[in-house]
């Protein structure tokens, strides 16, 4: 088998194995919970993901790492899943959610980071593996959303830890590119990676825009049960997003525009969704502004990697994907929570409100400050 094509397996399937996550907060509010507690719950998702991040780095620095973590984390994982159903208490749900979390932030950023090195080192574009994530979180949402109305909660759970169980499995099959090794051989400097400007502005851009990609999915499923839609409508929106995320995709592939002007355009996709949900349109509509969603989305999938790659040095690579990751997800988590809260005292329409504002204040970071890759062609941060 082709090694492109595991990667490409590889991120179908994990993308199966996590269904749950988006499931949980449905669950607990079907349960009776209230929206300070469900949104306290799906906030430690990305806090704990945050926090596990450096750990999974310092295990992706040897050559066995991956594998190690897809063994262990996958049966972390299938333990947390059932730890949320067998003990139906709020504390064991938190736990669960907690070692869920955990192994998930191991899991995917090991995948993302070797699938980064691997398209440098053999030429391969990244999104074109990167899109079979999207094509399996498609599958995954349609799939949930239907299971979830006719068989429940259960259902969703035993797909996901079958898929987790072929996930390690396939994980155990992808090679490390020679280039991985190269670079995991040198220290990072992380001194010199926070002395990077270019860095630092693009890690502020990605807190007000990358963060609320992520806080407006997460509310998803929650804003359309507060509108009384079935569940199945949150599989439907899900496949429209994410379909423009992987149409996107291929047109950028074929195109030649530079990585600021993608950067500069993704927030302005995602501020169609925030007013959208902010002033109740139409159902219909919806159906039709989510593809906005996953025109953003998928400009800024593409160009989050490719330009950090421009803008600090291969030994600092693996750093700066791990730094991104962390502060993306310590913002998103305290920002659900915050969310969460506020959702009792003025509304979930108003969550909407705030995601615009941040997403507008991505926009002007990116016009102002925001370099284009090409003025760091030849500099001292690419010798």
């Amino acid at each position: 088998m082709k090694e492109s094509l595991k990667y490409r397996l590889n991120y179908f399937i994990y993308q199966a194995g996590v269904m749950f996550f988006p499931y949980i907060a449905l669950y607990l509010k079907d349960a009776g919970y209230n929206s300070i507690q469900y949104g306290a719950v799906m906030s430690f998702t990305p806090i704990v993901i945050a926090f596990t991040l450096p750990f999974c780095g310092l295990l992706d620095k040897s050559g066995k790492g991956g594998k190690l973590l897809a063994a262990i984390f996958s049966f972390v994982m299938i333990t947390a899943e059932w730890l949320i159903i067998g003990f139906d208490t709020l504390t064991a749900i938190v736990t669960a959610v907690f070692f869920a979390s955990a192994a998930k932030a191991a899991l995917a950023t090991s995948l993302d980071n070797i699938a980064t090195v691997y398209c440098i080192d053999t030429g391969h574009e990244f999104s074109k593996l990167r899109s079979f994530a999207s094509f399996g979180y498609i599958a995954a949402n349609l799939a949930g959303a239907f299971l979830y109305d006719s068989l429940g909660f259960r259902a969703i759970l035993i797909i996901s830890s079958v898929s987790m169980l072929l996930f390690a499995a396939g994980r155990f099959g992808v090679k490390r590119s020679v280039s991985d090794f190269k670079y995991t051989k040198k220290e990072p400097d992380y001194r010199l990676l926070l002395k990077n400007k270019a860095f630092l502005l693009f890690l502020a851009y990605q807190i007000f825009c990358f963060a609320m990609l992520t806080f407006n999915n997460h509310y998803d499923i929650i804003y359309q049960k507060v509108r009384e839609l079935p569940s199945y409508i949150f599989g439907i929106t899900t496949m429209i997003r994410v379909g423009f995320e992987i149409l996107t995709f291929m047109f950028l592939t074929k195109t030649k525009i530079s990585y600021k002007r993608m950067l500069v355009a993704a927030p302005v996709f995602l501020i169609i969704q925030s007013a959208a949900y902010f002033f109740w349109i139409p159902t219909f509509f919806i159906y039709f502004l989510m593809s906005f969603a996953g025109i953003g989305s998928g400009l800024i999938i593409f160009a989050n990697n490719k330009y950090l790659n421009k803008i600090v040095r291969p030994r600092n690579i693996t750093a700066a994907l791990y730094i991104s990751a962390v502060v993306q997800n310590i913002f998103t988590g305290l920002a659900t929570f915050i969310g969460g809260a506020a959702i009792d005292i003025y509304g979930i329409r108003y969550l909407y409100l705030g995601s615009g504002i941040l997403l507008s204040a991505a926009f002007l970071i990116t016009v102002l400050f925001i370099k284009n890759e090409k003025d760091f062609s030849g500099s001292v941060l690419l010798r």
